[in-house]
C-alpha cells in the first residue's frame, strides 16, 4: 500500500470536504464552545489556524453555503501570517461575516509559562487584543502544539474562556484530527459513519484541504508558495506605485 492509500491523500479535498460536513449534519447537532450543553449529544467543529487564514476563508464559504457554524482558532504568534495585515485580517472579517465564531489559538511556546496564573494573565492579554482587533468577543480557546506539560492545566475555563483540551473535552468527548494532514487516530469518515459517540470534537486545518488531491507536503508547501508569490507582487506593486525602479542584474 502507498502513501496516497494508507494515509488517505484523497480525503483531504474541498469537495470531500463539503460531503463529510453534509454526513456530520445527518449524525450530530453542529454547537460551538458557547452554546452546547455538556450532558447531550453535539459535535463541535473546530478549525486551528495554522498557516493562512486565505485558505479558511475557502472553507468557512462552503461551511456557510451548508448553514452551518464553525469556530475558527487564531494565532497572535504566527510563523506564516500576521493578522494586522489588512488583507489577512480582512479575511477573518469575512469569515465572521458569514456567522462563524473566533477563537483564540494560544502559543504556549512563545511564552515561558512557570504556572496557572501565569497562564491565565497571558490569555487575557491575547484574548484583549483579538476582541480589540476584530470587534467580537472571544468564547474559547486552544492551545496550539501542546506539550504534555500544557495539557496539565485541564480546568474547564481560563480567562474566562472555554478550554478546548479542558479534562472534559479530552476525557467525556471524542476526538477526531487531520494534525499534519491526516488522520492523526481515526479516520473522520469512519468516525461519522458509526457514531458511536455522543459528544464529538472535530479538529481540522485548513491548509491540510485543497481542490485536487495532494501530499500534506504539496499542501503546506503550496501555501507557501503563494505566500511567497503574493509578496513578491506586493513588493513589485509598490515599487510601481511610487515610480520607482526594480533594479535586477540585466
Amino acid at each position: 500500500m502507498n502513501n496516497a492509500e494508507y494515509y488517505h491523500f484523497a480525503d483531504f479535498t474541498l469537495e470531500n470536504y463539503r460531503r463529510l460536513l453534509g454526513l456530520a449534519r445527518e449524525k450530530y447537532p453542529f454547537r460551538t464552545y458557547q452554546d452546547f450543553a455538556p450532558d447531550q449529544r453535539f459535535l463541535i467543529w473546530r478549525h486551528d489556524v495554522d498557516f493562512s487564514p486565505r485558505v479558511a476563508l475557502e472553507m468557512a464559504r462552503i461551511e456557510a453555503a451548508e448553514g452551518l457554524q464553525i469556530t475558527y482558532f487564531v494565532l497572535l504568534h504566527s510563523q506564516f501570517y500576521n493578522l494586522l495585515e489588512k488583507a489577512e485580517s480582512n479575511c477573518i472579517h469575512e469569515i465572521l461575516g458569514l456567522g462563524h465564531e473566533l477563537g483564540l489559538h494560544f502559543d504556549c511556546s512563545y511564552y515561558a509559562i512557570n504556572g496557572g496564573e501565569q497562564l491565565e494573565e497571558l490569555l487575557w492579554r491575547e484574548r484583549r487584543m483579538l476582541e480589540e482587533t476584530f470587534g467580537l468577543p472571544i468564547h474559547a480557546f486552544s492551545f496550539h502544539n501542546p506539550t504534555p506539560a500544557i495539557l496539565c492545566f485541564d480546568r474547564g475555563r481560563y480567562a474566562g474562556l472555554t478550554n478546548a483540551y479542558s479534562e472534559y473535552f479530552r476525557n467525556r468527548v471524542g476526538y477526531c484530527s487531520d494534525s499534519n494532514g491526516y488522520w492523526r487516530f481515526r479516520r473522520l469518515e469512519d468516525v461519522l459513519k458509526e457514531a458511536k459517540e455522543a459528544r464529538l470534537q472535530v479538529v481540522t486545518h485548513p491548509v491540510m484541504w485543497s481542490e485536487t488531491v495532494m501530499s500534506p507536503r504539496q499542501r503546506v508547501y503550496r501555501c507557501l508558495e503563494e505566500m511567497a508569490l503574493r509578496a513578491k507582487l506586493y513588493y513589485d506593486a509598490l515599487l510601481r506605485e511610487a515610480r520607482r525602479e526594480s533594479v535586477d542584474w540585466e
